[in-house]
């Protein structure tokens, strides 16, 4: 059972107290040092003056954070199409060939144009609303395999 302390009640409390009893309220939580893991503290006091429970998932996404924050930042922004600048994709549609060219992470060029998304180039292409990632077959494990092999 944890020993009764003061929790702050508001992120305002919380940010007046000094690194040493941040750090302290850090350790009632977790085994790994206080590097200023704000928010994550914060969470864990708002469950706790709440009365809740933290989810074991959320507890092993904190846990990992705590661990290195910087790596996870790095995975929420990262796809599953590794799609390189440079890269050319040619799609082959009622019987005319298509090639949109990957300027950067959410530029896409086709016929001259910029493009945000692929799927708004697909749009382009077909004239309908569609998921680009489908239309140019980049769902397609094994032309994706092929393509990397190739």
């Amino acid at each position: 059972m944890r020993k009764k302390i003061y929790l702050p009640k508001s992120t305002k409390e919380l940010k007046k107290l000094n690194h040493q009893k941040q750090a302290e309220l850090w350790a009632r939580y977790h085994n790994s040092p206080y590097e200023r893991q704000f928010r994550a503290l914060w969470y864990y006091i708002a469950c706790e003056n709440a009365n809740l429970k933290i989810e074991r998932k959320h507890l092993t996404k904190l846990e990992k954070y705590a661990e290195n924050p910087d790596e996870c930042i790095v995975k929420v922004y990262k796809t599953k199409y590794n799609l390189h600048p440079g890269t050319e994709i040619i799609k082959t549609y009622l019987g005319r060939q298509y090639k949109v060219t990957i300027a950067e992470a959410n530029d896409f060029i086709y016929n001259g144009q910029h493009y945000k998304t692929l799927s708004a180039t697909a749009k382009e292409i077909c004239g309908i609303k569609v998921s680009g990632y489908d239309f140019f077959g980049l769902n397609n494990k094994r032309v994706l395999k092929e393509a990397a092999h190739g």
